[in-house]
């Protein structure tokens, strides 16, 4: 075999004058499944293998990401592999940094572990189950290096909390999102922001933006207008005397050709003003921290971290990665933060005491609900299965209600705003204080709701899937899933949500889901949910038939 030499900088790997075999070694390493090939007419007419490679056979390079994979598989292979590079910048900050005022501990011995990796291999994702710190992870690799740093997410309540957060390393730490473009030492950001301002459209796609969000305007309007009408029982001639008004005006308020054009080829220059300056902005940076990393997978955190040329260390956080079912996906998640390093799994944290010990129960439901077959459409199915589904949630709030008298807290999960509304008025139909935090609530009523429950003052948060990632949720008794679902990360995140350690009482956790049975889509769902809680270490010793609260070390305060 060969001797091979790859040499990268902080976003590029370039294979130093390969033979062909070897490049072709390396495509077939890189390789991934095309999302939607297999609808493509080149694959249907067997022209193509709907594959496609990260490797550039025309400049022999691949994202840096993927340096390990690489360099260990051409050694499996029997080549020898060396790579070049520069040394990493020397970290700034304390070996052991302090970021808050809890002191180290060995069982949270792997926290500052992630630490050492990210210092050693540059680039790393680190695999820590929810529970396990990973906030607190990303406080300390800051610390330690030093260096410019950005914290990306994808939703403005992490990006404000780890704000907050930030702040007590760095006072000057700044926010990138929610309007806000500020730079600092640390900066938070969000990525939706930043992707609207690297975008770049041509003169034709902002004309047609700009034709299509008039054309969205005016049909609002006349579906306003017909709503009003109709609310007002108008007669057909007025309502389309009122239509015929409407499309005057619209028509007459419209821009000419001219002034489309003119203000399509303004807003291109002022959005290439816009992206010159982010583009600079991200070369700031020599850190990019990805929490909730298995997001990562899309372009968005692909494009923005192919700017960030000079961030040689970059720390993906996630307790699911490479979940998605797309390959191409995955790939994307190592290509941009490289190899999983570190592993921290919910069996670890259960162990050491960090995560409460679980107890699953699935609650049977003898009662097929009205207008629900085997059959019924997925959406019908959900309506008539789960969310009015009376005998399934009174049998949950059941559930709530018991852990109550034990003096528990209750986190009560749903989908819909609909659902959320019904189990809030049953709850207070039993006379259980509760809140409602909803997606549309902003930051003030999130922490507002959360600092009641953390008081006492409700037994009862009921959250949709606001609550799944970057909401420090108070210590829980009982997580109730009304929502179902089936999603692997999101499933893990709700779990998460209750296995926080217990303060006092015992530090034990009741988790709530429901065997739906009678209907095929939410049997699948319900089995696949069932599948992943059977099949993770840590979780599937503890799936019960009932809780038994006082054998756990519970009193009951309330007969």
């Amino acid at each position: 075999m060969s001797i091979i030499q790859i040499a990268h900088n902080a976003t590029t790997a370039k294979v130093k004058d390969p033979s062909r075999d070897v490049a072709i070694q390396i495509q077939e390493i890189l390789s991934y499944s095309v999302d939607g090939a297999e609808h493509m007419d080149s694959v249907k007419n067997h022209k193509w293998d709907g594959r496609s490679s990260f490797y550039q056979f025309a400049d022999h390079t691949f994202p840096r990401g993927f340096i390990a994979l690489v360099n260990a598989r051409l050694k499996k292979l029997g080549h020898t592999v060396q790579i070049l590079k520069k040394p990493f910048p020397e970290p700034l900050g304390p070996i052991n940094p302090v970021v808050d005022a809890f002191p180290a501990h060995p069982r949270y011995d792997y926290q500052p572990e992630v630490v050492r990796k990210l210092e050693f291999h540059g680039q790393i994702i680190a695999q820590v189950a929810t529970g396990g710190g990973k906030s607190r992870i990303a406080k300390l690799a800051t610390a330690r290096l030093g260096r410019k740093t950005l914290f990306l997410t994808t939703r403005g309540v992490l990006m404000h909390q780890m704000h907050a957060s930030f702040k007590e390393l760095n006072p000057d730490a700044a926010l990138l999102g929610d309007g806000i473009i500020e730079d600092g030492p640390i900066v938070c950001g969000m990525v939706q922001t930043i992707m609207a301002h690297l975008n770049a459209n041509t003169y034709a796609q902002e004309i047609k933006r700009l034709a299509d969000a008039l054309a969205t305007k005016e049909e609002k309007q006349k579906e306003a207008l017909l709503a009003k009408m109709k609310k007002a029982k108008l007669t057909p001639i007025v309502q389309a005397a009122e239509l015929a008004k409407l499309d005057r005006e619209q028509e007459k308020s419209r821009p000419s050709e001219a002034e489309f054009i003119a203000t399509a080829k303004a807003n291109v220059i002022t959005q290439a003003e816009r992206r010159k300056k982010m583009i600079a902005l991200l070369r700031t940076f020599e850190f990019v921290i990805l929490e909730e990393a298995h997001e990562a997978s899309g372009n968005s955190y692909f494009d923005i971290l192919g700017q960030c040329v000079n961030a040689h260390y970059r720390l993906a956080l996630t307790g699911t990665p490479f979940m998605k079912e797309s390959e191409e996906q995955n790939m994307r998640l190592m290509a941009a933060s490289g190899h999983v390093a570190i592993r921290v799994t919910e069996e670890m944290l259960i162990e050491r005491g960090i995560l409460a010990t679980p107890r699953f129960k699935f609650v049977k439901l003898p009662v097929k609900p009205p207008k629900l077959y085997k059959s019924t459409s997925w959406r019908a199915a959900y309506d008539y299965g789960v969310v009015n589904n009376e005998y399934r949630n009174k049998a949950g709030i059941a559930e709530i209600i018991r852990a109550i008298r034990y003096g528990l807290t209750a986190l009560a999960l749903v989908q819909s705003r609909e659902h959320g509304n019904i189990i809030k008025k049953m709850l207070e139909k039993y006379g259980v204080r509760a809140e409602y935090i909803q997606g549309e609530d902003n930051q003030k009523e999130r922490q507002r709701c959360l600092g009641m429950l953390k008081r006492g003052e409700i037994s009862v948060l009921i959250g949709s899937t606001i609550l799944d990632v970057g909401v420090d949720v108070p210590a829980i008794g009982i997580v109730v899933n009304f929502g179902g679902g089936k999603a692997e990360v999101a499933l893990r995140q709700r779990i998460g949500r209750g296995l926080r350690e217990k303060r006092s009482g015992p530090n034990i956790m009741y988790y709530v889901d429901f065997e739906d049975d009678y209907n095929n889509h939410l049997r699948e769902h319900f089995a696949q949910r069932l599948a992943i809680i059977k099949g993770t270490a840590g979780f599937n010793q503890h799936v019960v038939e009932d809780f038994n609260l006082a054998a756990d070390g519970f009193v009951k305060l309330v007969a």
